[in-house]
């Protein structure tokens, strides 16, 4: 009986002890929302999303290259597929592009006015298709991080259509 009293004071002296050493285990760094949103921010070091075909390309040349492939494609998309309108038209639009940290392109909205939904019904199916279709990017890095994110971007976009008789 004397032995198991001996062992119960050994251990709670060690779970004593233990506490103490321990409590570093469960402090928490609090980060203001200041210090997030300052880290979060666009920097000139940060890398945005490309294309294989603008490899080689840096700084304001990348960001050019991609923003023609983009508008490239989805212009002959539009030109190959946009074939009637019920009356005329011409509008200028804004589609909000979102590349995902694996590199794919999504519409995620689109403003449509609806004198430009009246005169193309079906424009926002074929605008997520010529999204659809793009190819795959290479995703923007951001450099504190070293990590692939994803990224978000405006587009404008000019629709100019003549009333099919």
């Amino acid at each position: 009986m004397y032995s198991l009293k001996k062992y119960r004071s050994f251990f709670l002296i060690g779970l004593v002890s233990m506490q103490f050493t321990a409590c570093h285990l469960f402090e928490s760094t609090k980060v203001s929302k200041q210090e997030i949103a300052k880290a979060s921010k666009w920097s000139a070091n940060d890398i945005g999303p490309s294309f294989n075909a603008c490899d080689g390309l840096e700084g304001s040349e990348a960001t050019t290259c991609f923003k023609n492939t983009i508008s490239t494609s989805i212009s002959e998309y539009l030109f190959d597929n946009l074939s009637e309108a019920n009356q005329t038209i011409e509008e200028e639009l804004f589609l909000s592009l979102r590349v995902d940290e694996e590199g794919f392109i999504s519409l995620d909205k689109v403003d449509l006015s609806n004198a430009l939904r009246d005169a193309i019904p079906d424009l926002e199916q074929i605008l997520t298709d010529a999204i659809l279709q793009l190819p795959q990017a290479i995703p923007a890095i951001k450099s504190n991080v070293g990590t692939y994110v994803s990224t978000e971007f405006q587009l404008p976009v000019r629709i100019i259509a003549l009333e099919s008789k």
